[in-house]
């Protein structure tokens, strides 16, 4: 999802920061009510995903969804006339 928050953000299509791409409404399922869940800065999962920032922001990771805008989870089927990239994990990525 890293990739298409960066993808979204230079699309000209949403809002140039990543805070205002995360924080648009129904994008992301873990932004309730336009807030995130409390983030624990001091556990390894958010010391993983800070590093997992730093390089999709950096494009240091050439990702197979290069350029995905849209995504949604494998347990869902809509019928979205996009192309698709690949599924990774849980996640299918379109262009």
């Amino acid at each position: 999802m890293a990739r298409v928050i960066v993808a979204r953000s230079q699309s000209g299509r949403y809002p140039a920061s990543y805070c205002g791409v995360v924080y648009q409404p129904s994008q992301f399922s873990f932004v309730r009510g336009h807030t995130m869940p409390a983030i624990n800065h001091a556990s390894r999962f958010w010391a993983n995903a800070a590093r997992i920032a730093v390089i999709a922001d950096q494009g240091s990771w050439k990702s197979p969804v290069e350029g995905a805008l849209f995504f949604h989870a494998t347990r869902v089927s809509p019928a979205w006339g996009k192309t698709r990239l690949a599924a990774i994990g849980g996640h299918v990525f379109y262009r």
